[in-house]
């Protein structure tokens, strides 16, 4: 039962959670590029992965409400 338990939540929050770690990521590259140009094309980036990932996180919250 436990172990059941424990792919379900890694297949529900996964995804998530790369999202996240991608986001930081690339906001860590723009931060370190000496470019200007390519540091606005990152930070651009980092906003578009942050709102794609906002509304996952607000998803997955209404469905486990629903549960």
């Amino acid at each position: 039962m436990r172990a059941n338990t424990f792919a379900y939540a890694l297949r529900l929050y996964l995804p998530l959670f790369l999202i996240g770690v991608t986001a930081g990521f690339v906001h860590l590259l723009g931060r370190r590029s000496a470019d200007r140009r390519r540091r606005r094309l990152w930070d651009v980036a980092w906003i578009l992965l942050l709102l794609a990932g906002a509304p996952a996180w607000l998803f997955l919250a209404a469905a486990l409400g629903w549960i």
